[in-house]
């Protein structure tokens, strides 16, 4: 989350409203993590950028217990909580400036970060900076249906950023990223009143306050919809930083695409 956008925790709540409320983000974060389990990694070092409270970050070590795991967010109470919850390295970083060596890490696991981060090139540019040759980024955005059905009635109150899963895989292969790999799923959570739909979602920072005259006639459920970019890629070989031709075209060796799926 970049400091300059920082309004994923909403100023009238505290970190422990927002892990309380994070069921989107925490559901959308464990199904990274199974699908890492597709991939043969054996990480020395995993970044998660834009840690939040640091769950993921846990977690991520657990399932790397021989690795060494970095949490960064630019929020300073998240970092705080993070740090008193578990003994792991927390530093507070913009994810667009990460206080990080040129290729220094194996693995970016990045849950929900982009959506808040402005311009993608930007942050998949530092991204691939802190990236070993063969390391591995993961992620999840915001497509373009997020919140849809709220989006006439709420406007400019909706927060996050929301990219078209082909502008994302066009952003890598631009960024010199390899073998990207997208996919789209949709998330519903369906809140039984007014006051539920818009604490949860200002908690988390998808929404700003809303009056509740705009949600119109009152409904038996409120539900609010996503869509979630999951993508991976990797950095190349260093021998092997691929180029576009004249015409976008990123010529692959096969060599480069065997061995990763597990």
């Amino acid at each position: 989350m970049s400091q300059s956008k920082n309004i994923f925790l909403a100023p009238d709540f505290s970190v422990t409203d927002y892990v309380a409320s994070a069921v989107f983000a925490t559901t959308v974060g464990d199904e990274m993590l199974e699908r890492l389990a597709w991939v043969k990694l054996r990480p020395r070092v995993i970044l998660d950028v834009g840690c939040s409270a640091g769950d993921f970050t846990q977690k991520l070590q657990a399932l790397y217990p021989e690795a060494q795991v970095l949490g960064t967010d630019a929020a300073y109470s998240m970092v705080g909580h993070a740090r008193a919850q578990a003994a792991l390295d927390f530093v507070c970083a913009d994810a667009t400036v990460l206080p990080l060596k040129n290729q220094s890490v194996d693995l970016i696991f990045a849950n929900m970060v982009l959506p808040w981060c402005g311009e993608a090139k930007n942050v998949l540019r530092e991204w691939r900076r802190v990236l070993r040759p063969e390391g591995l980024l993961v992620f999840t955005a915001l497509g373009p249906d997020t919140l849809g059905m709220w989006r006439a009635k709420f406007g400019g109150n909706i927060i996050p950023e929301r990219i078209d899963m082909h502008d994302l895989g066009d952003a890598l292969t631009q960024m010199k990223f390899q073998d990207p790999i997208m996919d789209m799923d949709y998330y519903t959570l369906n809140y039984r009143s007014v006051a539920d739909f818009c604490r949860e979602l200002e908690v988390t920072g998808m929404l700003l306050p809303v009056p509740a005259e705009a949600f119109g006639e009152k409904l038996e459920v409120y539900p609010a919809v996503f869509e979630v970019v999951h993508g991976h890629a990797w950095r190349p070989a260093a021998s092997a930083d691929l180029t576009a031709d004249a015409d976008g075209t990123v010529r692959v060796p096969l060599a480069h695409l065997r061995g990763r799926r597990g």
